[in-house]
């Protein structure tokens, strides 16, 4: 009996452990509302696999507010992506294509990405629990005007080559345990990946 009631105390621990992780994920994050205004478009010629060859770059300090916020939360060790910025094609979507990094950035002008109005739409976080591994990740879903039609832009001007776009919402990775890799590309269903708002500071 004594055996079977510290198990049961175990598991309720557990449980209300895990629960105020939950509790505390939902709480609003908060940014400044320059933190929606100044993103930049940025190449990187050199990423490969699923890094991001164009990104929308955002305030240098709205990743480092964000990633303190849920290290607070979170408690643990985390990692951050080498660049910060929503990607917006991914250098394995251009495998096999010509396109050079100017043509990237002046259909991404086109669209207007650097001048659309961006809201942050909310927290997302995906976990995933294997054999001997657990891996998660912290990004942020991103409202981007334009983006859609620069994907389907980008599609035309690759046809005929053996390049293939993939499904891909406008999100920016975080934070990642143990890193961020192995994520992208990432199609954002909001009920279940969204765990918090975003709240602008006054």
């Amino acid at each position: 009996m004594k055996i079977g009631g510290a198990a049961v105390a175990i598991a309720v621990m557990g449980w209300l452990f895990v629960r105020s992780l939950d509790d505390a994920r939902a709480v609003p994050y908060e940014v400044r509302p320059s933190h929606l205004r100044g993103w930049t478009l940025q190449a990187v010629p050199e990423a490969t696999g699923e890094q991001a060859r164009l990104l929308l770059s955002p305030p240098p300090e709205l990743p480092l507010r964000l990633f303190r916020q849920v290290f607070s939360r979170a408690g643990e060790s985390l990692s951050t992506p080498a660049r910060a910025g929503v990607a917006l094609v991914l250098a394995d979507e251009l495998r096999g294509a010509t396109i050079s990094e100017a043509d990237l950035l002046s259909l991404a002008q086109t669209a207007q990405l650097d001048r659309a109005p961006l809201t942050l739409e909310c927290m997302g976080y995906r976990r995933e629990s294997q054999p001997g591994r657990v891996r998660q990740v912290f990004f942020i879903a991103v409202g981007l005007p334009g983006f859609d039609a620069f994907r389907q832009q980008l599609s035309e001007r690759l046809a005929g080559s053996e390049a293939r776009l993939r499904p891909l919402s406008p999100v920016m990775l975080l934070a990642g345990a143990p890193d961020v890799t192995g994520w992208m590309p990432i199609v954002v269903a909001p009920e279940t990946d969204c765990v918090a708002p975003f709240a602008l500071e006054e």
